[in-house]
């Protein structure tokens, strides 16, 4: 039977006079498979068309994978409910073994995993499969609901004009929430909370990275773009970014005819210029930054019709660790790295690294300061 506990949290609760969260926990197998989910993927489309260390990796593509032999134990999934303004929100929690119990020594990293358009963290969970990383390496996986229906689920992530402003939620504020939730359910490690996400997910780690640059020690956006002003950042949060040079969603060169009027984001080139100036103009230690930046182009192991090129920049030029890190996915479509192939309406996915290894191990390396 599932276990159904009742803990406080959020605004429609005290209207009762006590405050309600629902959380519904279960054991799952981590060998969840990974299927083709055609109704996302017409989801993508219609936007479209229709405008609208126990652990580490190495990011070198020739390095092997200590971990990939590893047996996981299953982990368990909870499933919890809490109301934010006004709304019931929804997010799942992957828990690895060592999580609350005599074995877990210390406080574990959590890595947010942001579901794209019309998708929600139940896809997101099969195409990334990132939670099946977090078994072997011994981190918290959460996978938050956007606003919406099923699987029809927007982030608010920025950009937004006209109706789409209206309408819109304050998901930063509903992210803040959960992570609250998370500091007193589970043991964490605050300063080691980390986001990625895909397409309109990626966006808005961007935003929290801008809105909530204490909260988020780094981000590993995928496929999704800078969609808010960077004036007022307080800091730069170190962040690797994956961009397909032929994605056709979140396109290489910015907005284009086919996307919704009353959307508007900054193209890769673009995201990257501002990322870089962020990160020059919170370097406090020289009157005169400069930036350093190491390029690599890998060499083409898999016959998938991808090649990949690295971009390392830091401030520091004795520093083998970079603030920002930028992987160009020649070739690439609107995809995740190793992840769930989709290449028949949305692009290649490249074979020649796995972008949840890649961003484990630069999470690894920046904790909150």
């Amino acid at each position: 039977m599932d276990a159904i506990t009742n803990q406080g949290f959020g605004s429609l609760g005290l209207l009762s006079g006590f405050p309600v969260t629902w959380r519904i926990s279960n054991t799952v197998s981590n060998t969840v498979s990974k299927v083709a989910n055609n109704i996302v993927v017409a989801g993508l489309l219609a936007l479209v068309t229709c405008g609208a260390d126990p652990c580490a990796f190495a990011s070198d593509p020739n390095a092997t994978h200590p971990v990939a032999s590893r047996a996981a134990s299953p982990s368990r999934k909870i499933r919890h409910v809490l109301f934010y303004d006004g709304q019931a929100r929804e997010f799942s929690v992957y828990l690895p073994p060592a999580c609350n119990s005599d074995e877990q020594a210390a406080a574990l990293p959590v890595v947010f995993a942001f579901h794209g358009v019309m998708m929600n963290g139940e896809t997101m969970a099969k195409m990334t499969l990132l939670h099946e990383l977090g078994n072997r390496c011994n981190f918290i996986v959460v996978y938050p609901d956007g606003d919406g229906h099923g699987i029809l689920r927007t982030w608010n992530s920025g950009g937004r004009s006209g109706r789409l402003e209206r309408i819109a939620e304050d998901d930063v504020g509903f992210v803040r929430c959960v992570v609250a939730q998370l500091q007193k359910q589970y043991r964490i490690d605050p300063k080691r909370i980390h986001a990625t996400g895909f397409s309109n997910g990626a966006m808005l780690c961007y935003r929290l990275a801008v809105e909530a640059p204490e909260v988020f020690a780094s981000i590993a956006p995928i496929a999704g773009t800078l969609a808010v002003p960077v004036r007022g950042a307080l800091r730069f949060v170190p962040t690797l970014h994956i961009h397909g040079t032929e994605d056709k969603v979140v396109a290489w060169d910015g907005p284009n005819r086919k996307t919704p009027k009353n959307l508007d984001f900054m193209s890769v080139p673009q995201t990257l210029d501002a990322w870089k100036n962020l990160l020059t103009a919170s370097n406090n230690e020289s009157e005169s930054p400069k930036l350093v930046c190491r390029a690599e182009k890998w060499p083409d192991r898999k016959a998938d019709g991808t090649r990949i090129e690295v971009q390392r920049y830091a401030i520091d030029p004795d520093s083998d660790v970079p603030d920002l890190q930028f992987v160009r996915v020649i070739g690439g479509g609107h995809t995740w790295p190793g992840g769930e192939n989709r290449e028949w309406v949305v692009g290649k996915t490249s074979e020649e690294f796995n972008a949840n290894e890649m961003m484990w191990d630069f999470f690894q390396n920046h904790p909150l300061p």
